[in-house]
C-alpha cells in the first residue's frame, strides 16, 4: 500500500516555505489521485518521485520526467517479457 500523505512539513521552515511545501504537497495528492483515476495506480518509483518534488529537491517537470522514464522502462521490460514467451 502507498502512503496517503508525504509526510509532515519541517517544523524549522519559514511561512512562506511552509505554503511552497502545501502547495507541492496538494499537487503530488493531486497527481496521485488522477493516475488512480485512470485505472493506473502509482507504485512506489511514482511515489518516491513525488515525494521528493514536495520535499523541494526537484522541479515538478524533474518527477515527472522521472516517473515518464520509469513508466516507458516498465513497458519496454513487458514487451520483451511476451516476446520470450512467443518465442517458447
Amino acid at each position: 500500500m502507498l502512503p496517503a500523505f508525504f509526510g509532515p512539513i519541517p517544523d524549522d521552515l519559514p511561512a512562506d516555505q511552509r505554503a511552497h511545501w502545501q502547495r507541492r504537497q496538494l499537487t503530488a495528492r493531486n497527481t496521485l489521485d488522477i493516475q488512480a483515476l485512470t485505472g493506473t495506480p502509482a507504485n512506489a518509483d511514482t511515489v518516491a518521485s513525488l515525494q521528493r518534488y514536495v520535499r523541494g529537491e526537484i522541479t515538478l517537470a524533474q518527477a515527472i520526467d522521472q516517473v515518464r522514464e520509469q513508466m516507458a522502462q516498465e513497458h519496454q521490460n513487458y514487451r520483451q517479457f511476451l516476446n520470450r514467451r512467443n518465442i517458447i
